[in-house]
């Protein structure tokens, strides 16, 4: 009796031992197939990584201007000639605020606005702030040519012409030449070479590559660079335009053919010829921040100060 309970015991304790030991077994494998399931997947996403394109790097953001930093309200490139004077004559310029621009803009004379008429005012005003130790504004400009010459604006729509600005700008110490169209392109390139600056009349109507709906207009065309073929511009109608450099192509296609001349070079100042001596600009205008102000006198617009 005795034996058959220890050989029931030994025979219970044997299927224990066996099950435990498949158990073991089963779990060793379970576990062996899941990692290898697992390696199977991570290759393969690996493979897959390695087939696709690199992802590009986003660029950093741009940091931002500090609190204490003046924003940049203009570009460097209008000011690429400190010394030059470029008077705007537009309501929009004076609306905006834009530098050159003044209450000239929208003022009225002779029963007209000078924004329709003023171009050639404000390129003599130009002339004679850059190239003498004075300054003046446009209308003071006007009142010069309105006393030194015939210049009569008929209710404020005549521009000036040539024979008055070649008037003004002699009592004012300059010595001056007016010129018709060449006709080689070469020899307006060297007569821009030889001379600082010009008054140029220019139309869309003979071109519009860079002027458009502009039947007639005076600017300043300003140090040619023979290595460029450019002139530094000074366009009183367009802030756009004025004080940029162009190509002086530009200016010899687009010159007005439908007047008597064409454009007018600036040879040279003599201050014993200059019977006028005026300067300071007295009207309320916006002044860049690189202008260097010259010294002031009597507008010849205001009323002198009572005794």
């Amino acid at each position: 009796m005795r034996k058959m309970i220890a050989i029931s015991i030994s025979c219970i304790l044997a299927l224990v031992v066996g099950s435990f030991i498949i158990l073991y077994r089963y779990r060793e494998k379970a576990v062996s197939s899941q990692m290898a399931a697992e390696n199977e997947t991570a290759s393969a996403a690996l493979e897959k990584k390695e087939s696709e394109p690199a992802a590009e790097v986003p660029a950093p953001a741009p940091k931002k201007a500090k609190a204490t930093e003046a924003p940049q309200t203009e570009d460097p490139a209008l000011h690429a000639q400190d010394g030059v004077y470029s008077f705007l004559q537009g309501p929009v310029a004076w609306e905006t605020k834009a530098p050159w621009s003044g209450i000239w803009c929208e003022s009225e004379l002779d029963g007209g606005l000078f924004s329709v008429f003023g171009c050639g005012l404000c390129d003599l005003a130009s002339v004679y702030s850059t190239l003498s130790p004075y300054e003046c504004s446009p209308l003071d400009m006007y009142a010069l040519a309105r006393k030194v010459t015939d210049y009569a604006p008929y209710e404020g729509a005549g521009a000036i012409d040539w024979p008055y600005m070649e008037q003004a700008l002699q009592k004012t110490g300059f010595t001056i030449s007016l010129k018709q169209k060449d006709k080689q392109y070469e020899a307006f390139q060297k007569a821009l070479s030889e001379c600082p600056g010009a008054i140029v009349l220019i139309s869309s109507e003979d071109d519009d590559t860079y002027w458009q709906d502009t039947p007639g207009h005076y600017v300043n065309i300003w140090h040619y660079n023979p290595e460029t073929d450019q002139v530094f511009l000074g366009d009183s109608g367009n802030p756009k335009h004025n004080r940029q450099w162009i190509p002086l192509r530009y200016i010899y296609d687009a010159l007005s053919k439908d007047s008597a001349w064409q454009y007018m070079l600036i040879h040279s100042y003599n201050e014993d010829q200059n019977t006028w001596k005026y300067s300071g600009i007295h009207e309320k205008w916006t002044r860049p921040s690189y202008y260097k102000e010259k010294p002031e006198s009597k507008s010849l617009l205001m009323h002198e100060p009572q005794e």
